[in-house]
């Protein structure tokens, strides 16, 4: 698996969203295509690393300050771009007769370039710098093509993820510069970069942690989700809930947990704290929600306290099981998004309230929804199960409190999940109902949301193979 192989998994995207941006009334033709050779190559891709191959560091001097075009793929990382090249096609399909853009196609092609170079960057470097192109994109899908008060989300966007990345940055060169102080070589290369003891490697995990918890987002750093959520249209939700979000917890076992070993097992009780806070923060306020929008959005902040709960636990199952998480939260919180999207499309409102009895004008409908608000909650059989599942057994051998609070957030979900749910398709309509315009789920609809709908039954079933995927690159992590 050399670099050349790698590169092409984000520059494919990236050449597609330029050939999209000339395509016109082909564009769309284009970022389906595009977005499904992605995700065949990554699953190519598998059989090289299941060689045990992954990609070196070139072994060239490198740019100034020894920062290097270095990629590098392992289970963890796959698995993410297979994620980030699913949900692009499944948005494309979603939105196929939006009258769109060019530049909308071209948008979802950059964004998932961004992504992917995330998930392969080997460079602290690098990793930065495809980090923060991600923005863009997004910036532009929420800014351009999302509701009323698209503008405003689309900033608070901005400034809150750009923020996050300062301190980022500001890490990252106060630890380059002080390993170079040390041994007197430049170095950027995750693989041979080790975190300073003591008061400035403190500060510096601080720095770092920041930039990655805006992205999860940890409370009380999550206000700019709801809004951006909310205003994005229901592609650059999916795309937000889905991959976006997967970039805080990936900085977190990408990068601080093998810079850091030890003090990040020092701060597991501050961790695992701020993760309970997810939890349960998380699911009050979906409960006060009467948006379906910002009720999926806050049920985001939730899930993502699972993942965080299972990955800060240091253990074994709690790491795998909190990386298995995040593509389960990918699918399930994805096809949600999906689901309130077709859902405007016909009564053009979120509200609980503006819909009910809709199991009998949109059986298909209320089918996919049900199904998808079970896997979300964790039902046993279904993907969301194994993922909660692990984590809070990995967060039980390492702070038994902690699993206790996320039993109780997995309690809570359904409180707020299986409601909305009722209310929306098998309550009474309410005065002002517009159920009266929902009509049922076309062929297309029906083909993407059988995908979705089969990949969570699959997971949910047969775990094994991607427990397989996961398990080498993470048990090195554990303590």
């Amino acid at each position: 698996m050399t670099q050349g192989a790698l590169t092409a998994l984000w520059l494919l995207p990236a050449l597609g969203g330029l050939a999209a941006l000339a395509g016109g009334r082909f564009s769309r033709w284009i970022a389906l295509a595009v977005s499904l050779a992605a995700l065949a190559y990554g699953v190519w891709l598998l059989g090289p690393l299941r060689t045990g191959v992954v990609a070196a560091a070139p072994q060239s001097p490198g740019w100034a300050f020894g920062i290097r075009y270095a990629l590098f793929c392992d289970g963890l990382s796959l698995s993410l771009c297979w994620l980030t090249a699913f949900l692009t096609a499944a948005c494309v399909v979603a939105s196929w007769k939006k009258d769109y853009s060019a530049g909308y196609w071209a948008a979802f092609l950059f964004l998932e370039a961004a992504l992917m170079g995330v998930f392969l960057a080997r460079d602290l470097f690098l990793f930065f710098v495809f980090w923060e192109s991600v923005l863009i994109p997004m910036f532009f899908i929420i800014g351009l093509w999302g509701m009323e008060g698209r503008r405003h989300a689309a900033m608070k966007f901005f400034l809150f993820t750009f923020f996050g990345s300062i301190f980022l940055l500001i890490g990252s060169v106060a630890l380059v510069t002080l390993q170079h102080s040390a041994i007197g070589v430049w170095t950027w290369d995750l693989a041979q970069l080790k975190g300073p003891e003591g008061r400035a490697g403190l500060m510096i995990f601080a720095a770092m942690a920041l930039g990655f918890a805006v992205k999860v987002p940890i409370v009380p750093l999550h206000t700019w989700l709801p809004d951006a959520h909310t205003e994005a249209p229901a592609a650059g939700s999916v795309m937000l809930a889905g991959v976006l979000l997967k970039m805080g917890v990936y900085g977190f076992l990408r990068v601080l947990w093998p810079l850091f070993p030890r003090l990040s097992w020092q701060l597991l009780p501050l961790l695992g704290l701020l993760a309970g806070i997810n939890v349960i923060y998380g699911a009050f306020c979906a409960m006060a929600q009467k948006d379906l929008k910002r009720l999926i959005a806050y049920s985001s902040v939730a899930h993502m306290g699972f993942c965080l709960l299972g990955i800060v636990s240091r253990k074994p199952e709690g790491l795998v099981g909190g990386s298995l998480q995040l593509l389960n939260h990918g699918i399930t919180t994805g096809t949600l998004f999906l689901l309130v999207g077709f859902l405007y499309d016909r009564g053009h409102r979120r509200g609980l309230g503006d819909y009910g009895d809709l199991a009998g004008r949109a059986p298909w409908l209320t089918f996919f929804f049900g199904f998808t608000t079970l896997a979300s909650v964790g039902l046993p059989g279904l993907n969301g199960f194994v993922g909660e599942f692990m984590s809070l057994l990995g967060m039980a051998r390492a702070w038994p409190i902690m699993a206790v609070v996320g039993v109780a957030g997995v309690t809570l979900a359904a409180a707020y999940a299986l409601p909305a749910f009722q209310a929306v398709f098998l309550g009474a309509p309410g005065p002002g109902s517009v159920s009266a315009l929902v009509y049922d789920l076309d062929a297309r609809e029906k083909g993407l949301l059988w995908v979705m709908a089969a990949l969570m039954l699959a997971i949910g079933l047969y775990p094994g193979p991607l427990l397989r995927l996961l398990e080498p690159c993470l048990l090195g992590l554990a303590q």
